[in-house]
């Protein structure tokens, strides 16, 4: 399907797709990061790009606003960066001021 590519890119890829679409096109694109075959996912929909990704790169009209690893970040982090353009200390260091 993929033509032995070593770079992936997917525009919108879930975009009008059928929950069982969308569960096709997620799971190939896990399929394909066990091949060890880099992809970049570019969405709206960020629960649909959480399942599958290990990292993040938000732009905002072009600048890139945030460039953070998976891990310690909720779907609602990845929101308020691109609601704010910014990210917040607790997002990047883990802690909060309560």
């Amino acid at each position: 399907m993929y033509f032995k590519a070593k770079l992936i890119i997917l525009d919108e890829p879930t975009t009008a797709l059928s929950v069982k679409e969308t569960e096709i096109v997620l799971q190939f694109i896990e399929d394909v990061k066990q091949q060890g075959i880099p992809v970049i996912f570019i969405t709206h929909n960020i629960y649909h790009v959480y399942q599958v990704a290990d990292r993040f790169v938000i732009l905002d009209r072009g600048v890139k606003v945030a460039d953070i690893v998976k891990e310690g970040v909720t779907p609602e982090d990845i929101m308020h960066i691109i609601r704010e353009g910014k990210v917040l200390d607790e997002i990047i260091t883990g802690e909060t001021d309560a």
